[in-house]
Formats: C-alpha cells, structure tokens, sequence
C-alpha cells in the first residue's frame, strides 16, 4: 500500500488537509481519488491507515484512522560517508537507507572531489535529508535514517565514540578482510568509515585508527566509493541478521 512520508509529531486520528508538495505526489503523481487507501507515517516508528476524502486541483483531505506504534529494531549501522560527487551521492544514500542505516554522517575529507563553502553545504544537506525520506518512504521504512551536518573527519568519528565496532574502508594491503572483523556477537552499534573518490590520506586513516577504527578492506577489487559503502553495509545487515 501506498506509504507517505509525514512530519513527527502530526500525525494523528481525524481530518488532514493534503497540499504543496504532498498534494503533488499523492493526486498528480500517485493519482490517488476519493475513496483510496493509503498509509502515513510519521519516520520515528508511528503509522496510521487513511482514505482520501476529496482530490481538489490544489488541496486534498484525508480521513486519518487513530496512529500506532510499529514495533522495529533499533538500526545499529552508522554511516560515515566521505562526500561524493553529484548523482552518486544521492544513489548511495538511499540504498545506505534500504540496507537499514540508522544514521549518516557526511564527511568533508581532504581528498573529496566536492568542496562546499557553508552556504552550499546547508542547501547540500537539505538535498541529502530529502533523499533519505524519499528513499525511506519508497522502501517502507518505519523509521527515518537522520543525516547529521557535514563536517569534517574529527567531528564525524565524535559523532560514534561509543560504538562497540568501528571499521574504516581502507583499500592498504595493511587492512584486514572486512569479515575477519566481525566479532561472533554483534555488538549494539557499529560505525562504518567510507572515503572519497581519492581514498583517505596517511592522516586521516591515522585519525580514525586513533579513535578505535579497524581498517579493513573488500578483497582484491577497487571499488568506487559509493560501491564500496553499499557493498559494506549490505555485509553488516547480513551479519548483524538484519535482512
């Protein structure tokens, strides 16, 4: 059934007006008419059935039934992605959201392609919100991966200080296989560490094995990053039993 994407805290029993950008995908994209069923959710776990009630040209009524709480598994897949460019970048993020990541840090490394003066970051970072909830309400999630501000690598590994397991992709002859790296209990949360397109400097791996990072690495083959990051993280849901 048709899924759609509401803000925390409003979702609730009674009538809903639907317009803007909501009014466009239901009735413009969806074609949604009166009489058709469809579900909100609300990206923290709540969700409610509701039938459309009338499909004006600009605005849209909902018939909203009372919420309830889904019962899921708390994601324990942390994300810290080095920026990429473009198409990528978007593409990465919403199978990182269909693999199950809890939360994603874009991180500004010394080697990304993309250089973001604040301004564009703030404007890059409402573009990368909106590709997770896109994603998340195309694959039904019930809960919303939240995307942390981009910043650079310190800031980023502060953001997982507590994780049980750390790994950071390093493509070194040095780096272990990623599956001789996961312990036979899985701990409750595990940062991931992806570079950009130029890999990682000497430094910043330096950094990362400082603050408790394992460097590990996918075998023999060079990934792209974002192929890297997505293959990583469909291992982890595999080994964390989360797919």
């Amino acid at each position: 059934m048709l899924r759609l994407l509401v803000e925390p805290g409003s979702l609730r029993a009674g009538a809903r007006e639907v317009a803007g950008d909501d009014h466009h995908y239901l009735f413009r994209v969806r074609r949604l008419a009166a009489g058709d069923r469809l579900v909100l959710f609300d990206g923290e776990g709540a969700e409610a059935d509701a039938e459309v009630v009338s499909a004006g040209p600009r605005a849209g009524s909902l018939e909203v039934a009372q919420p309830r709480q889904v019962a899921v598994a708390a994601p324990r897949v942390t994300v810290l992605l080095s920026v990429i460019k473009g198409e990528r970048m978007d593409w990465c993020l919403a199978k990182l959201v269909e693999l199950g990541a809890g939360r994603i840090v874009p991180v500004a490394a010394e080697r990304s392609v993309v250089r973001l003066e604040p301004a564009r970051a703030e404007r890059r970072l409402a573009r990368y919100r909106a590709q997770v909830r896109a994603a998340a309400q195309q694959s039904r999630c019930a809960l919303v991966p939240h995307v942390e501000p981009i910043g650079g690598l310190e800031a980023a590994l502060a953001c997982v200080a507590g994780a049980g397991l750390k790994l950071l992709l390093w493509e070194d002859p040095r780096a272990i296989p990623l599956r001789s790296a996961l312990p036979e209990r899985a701990p409750d949360a595990v940062a991931l560490l992806v570079g950009p397109e130029g890999g990682f400097t000497a430094d910043e791996v330096e950094c990362a094995v400082a603050a408790g990072f394992v460097a590990v690495s996918l075998g023999r083959r060079i990934l792209r990053a974002e192929t890297a990051a997505v293959a990583s993280a469909a291992i982890l849901a595999y080994a964390l039993d989360d797919i």
